[in-house]
């Protein structure tokens, strides 16, 4: 699971998933802080908040950066299609997902 929200938490966020091939090994297992910038498929950001708390600002370079209204922190950055950049906090994998490569024999 990795988490994520603004700097006043009035915007909470999630990612259920990333797959292992998608994510950089090196700063899974040597960050200590645990947190990492990855890009998704929109589909898969899951986003709590009031409406009136998310806002976007279009960027000449067609990208969209979704911001928090109440404290302006940058929330994900919309690139292109369907892709989306965000900043999560990893909180532990769902051990009835999907089993992870590394611990297939």
């Amino acid at each position: 699971m990795y988490r994520g929200s603004c700097s006043c938490q009035a915007i909470q966020y999630e990612i259920d998933h990333i797959g292992e091939l998608d994510a950089d090994d090196e700063t899974l297992s040597h960050s200590d802080t645990r947190e990492l910038r990855v890009t998704v498929e929109k589909e898969q950001l899951v986003i709590d908040c009031a409406p009136s708390a998310l806002a976007e600002l279009h960027e000449a370079n067609d990208e969209t950066h979704h911001v928090c209204n109440i404290c302006g922190s940058v929330i994900f950055v919309e690139r292109g299609s369907n892709q989306v950049s965000v900043e999560v906090t990893f909180s532990g994998h769902d051990v009835l997902a999907e089993s992870h490569c590394q611990f297939v024999f």
